[in-house]
């Protein structure tokens, strides 16, 4: 008896130091955003000059953010996505978009600052 609790003990440890040792679990998720919305912001940034390029650049990144959300790991990232992605529904004209994100600092997306917390820092300039 002593040596089976004795085992299941090892067995237990062994699962936290592998579950302490693993990538964090944000990290995936929040390269997948800082790539996918680092793109949007730098392309805002050309927007005067390439508006057709934002365009593009706009369409490809929503189409991807579903399946970014889709990777997130826990209830706190979801929720910093939904308010981040309803930030950038709000606009029918791709002007609009281009001019909040150019005005938007990103560091102050929330996203941006849910992944800070878990030790990830994200950049526009990312991509």
């Amino acid at each position: 008896m002593l040596c089976r609790r004795f085992v299941v003990a090892v067995l237990l440890l062994g699962g936290v130091l592998t579950a302490c040792s693993g990538s964090n679990p944000a990290e995936h998720f929040c390269d997948d955003y800082g790539d996918a919305v680092g793109k949007l912001y730098v392309a805002a940034g050309d927007y005067a000059v390439a508006p057709d390029q934002f365009a593009a650049v706009a369409r490809s990144t929503m189409d991807e953010l579903s399946r970014v959300r889709a990777g997130a790991p826990n209830d706190d990232l979801r929720r910093a996505f939904d308010s981040a992605y309803f930030s950038m529904t709000v606009f029918s004209e791709d002007d609009g978009l281009a001019d909040f994100l150019v005005r938007t600092d990103f560091a102050h997306d929330d996203v941006v600052k849910a992944c800070a917390e878990y030790g990830i820092e994200l950049r526009p300039d990312a991509a």
